[in-house]
């Protein structure tokens, strides 16, 4: 069912799109097109001080391919199946319905991973970005904000009766989380009251921990607290109210 999933997946234009090619996209755009990305930023925070626009664009890329896996391509593609029957035919069977989601999730980590890889590769060989300062620490916080974005894409997914339905609230989702994330204006350069409202919604919490481990600021227990609320939360909700057919 893995292999399935993974070859209807490869076969739609748009979810390949906005999973692997949208991020690498924006980082090439923002670098090429818009004068003074690639010079420092300056002033006294010894952590941003010498870092570039485009550095700081390297998490929030990231991101954007988070974003778009978890709260677009999965769950459209769930509605689709209840609205086309897939579900509520595979619950009567020995395979049961729950392993197309267990699928999805595969799918989607393997994608996730691909579109990081390619993002980090592309950011160090275009614009020699620095590679993370804490590998391990900037895993654990890529692991917490996948399971709290899964989390809203599967509340999206239980709360919509169509795949368009599911498509349509979940870009509405996903302008919002690239907002708090910081897509427009990165965290650093977010005002205070801006940011700290960003760093209690999902993204916003894991492209602020993400970007300080990248580069060497302080993580604190602060935005996995957040990213662990919106997933419990949101998958408790998403539990209860799922629907089948």
């Amino acid at each position: 069912m893995t292999r399935t999933e993974a070859a209807l997946y490869l076969r739609n234009p748009l979810s390949v799109f906005m999973a692997l090619v949208l991020s690498s996209a924006i980082l090439l755009l923002q670098g090429f097109v818009i004068p003074g990305t690639r010079a420092p930023l300056g002033g006294t925070d010894p952590v941003y001080a010498a870092l570039r626009p485009i550095d700081l664009l390297v998490p929030l890329s990231i991101a954007v391919a988070l974003a778009s896996v978890a709260v677009t391509n999965y769950p459209s593609a769930i509605s689709g199946y209840r609205e086309s029957g897939v579900l509520r035919r595979l619950g009567v069977t020995p395979v049961g319905a729950h392993r197309i989601l267990f699928a999805q999730w595969i799918v989607s980590a393997v994608s996730l991973a691909v579109a990081v890889t390619v993002t980090v590769l592309l950011a160090r060989v275009a614009f020699s970005s620095r590679m993370p300062g804490s590998g391990t620490l900037v895993v654990l916080v890529l692991l917490f904000g996948a399971a709290a974005m899964m989390a809203v894409g599967s509340l999206i997914a239980a709360l919509a009766g169509t795949a368009q339905n599911a498509y349509a609230i979940g870009f509405l989702v996903f302008m919002v989380c690239m907002f708090s994330a910081g897509l427009w204006t990165p965290g650093p350069l977010m005002p205070e009251g801006v940011r700290q409202v960003a760093a209690f919604t999902p993204l916003g919490a894991m492209t602020q921990a993400l970007t300080a481990a990248w580069y060497g600021g302080a993580v604190t227990a602060a935005p996995f607290a957040v990213m662990l609320g919106w997933t419990v939360s949101c998958a408790v909700v998403a539990a209860r109210v799922f629907r089948w057919k």
